[in-house]
């Protein structure tokens, strides 16, 4: 998958069943499978805030597909602090709004991580030290092994201009040795050091996309970084 690593942040979406960081989830089974977001790096002087709605359309063993939604709230200020939501999943034709699980504060300024659980009311901080910017790939074709990258070239999301890149990635499954081929497109926004939209498709889990909307550049309200009435900050992880 493209990967543009800024501070350290992986700007991808990815199944897995114990994420680093996730912004959905959904019972599968005996399984909870977790959705990654876009990621935002914690850069300063690029305040803006967003939603960021994600559908996923999960095949179905017996035929057909289920398709689930949610979106989350995400900010970042002129200082690179961070803030943004896990929520659950609820299905796609339902107009009620998706439960709040938790959010998350990345201050790079104090080197904290504040990350607050609705359930509980409860407030945890911890150490938050991001990496120094490695590099940044902003797409162009070429490949490795079974892995093939192109370009789609640019276009304009949001009034900010976007670069296309699109992965594919060929595996041989199964006993019979068939190829199942998955891709990855998206679209990254060298403005705002973010993906805008991303799309993932794959045999096994459907089809996945986030997409970047509502986005309003500026400064946002310093409420969205602080602790909110009725929460309690307390040592140790968040309950």
């Amino acid at each position: 998958m493209r990967a543009s690593i800024l501070l350290g942040l992986s700007l991808c979406i990815a199944f897995s069943s114990v994420p680093a960081v996730s912004q959905g989830s959904a019972s599968v089974g005996a399984v909870r499978t977790h959705i990654e977001g876009i990621e935002i790096p914690p850069l300063p002087n690029a305040p803006f805030t967003a939603k960021i709605v994600v559908t996923w359309n999960q095949p179905l063993v017996g035929g057909g597909t289920v398709s689930r939604k949610y979106y989350t709230l995400v900010a970042r200020d002129s200082q690179g602090r961070v803030r943004r939501e896990i929520r659950e999943f609820i299905p796609a034709d339902s107009n009620a709004e998706p439960p709040l699980r938790s959010f998350t504060v990345l201050d790079p300024v104090s080197a904290k991580r504040t990350t607050c659980t609705k359930a509980s009311m409860t407030c945890a901080t911890s150490g938050f030290h991001p990496r120094l910017l490695l590099t940044e790939n902003a797409g162009g074709s070429g490949g490795n092994g079974n892995v093939n990258r192109e370009s789609l070239g640019q276009q304009t999301m949001d009034d900010l201009p976007v670069v296309g890149t699109r992965e594919t990635v060929s595996n041989v499954s199964g006993a019979r040795g068939r190829i199942a081929v998955s891709y990855t497109d998206v679209w990254h926004s060298p403005d705002l050091h973010m993906d805008l939209s991303v799309t993932r498709s794959n045999p096994q889990s459907g089809e996945v996309t986030l997409e970047v909307t509502n986005l309003v550049r500026g400064e946002p309200d310093s409420s969205w970084f602080s602790v909110p009435s009725g929460y309690e900050v307390q040592s140790g992880p968040a309950k």
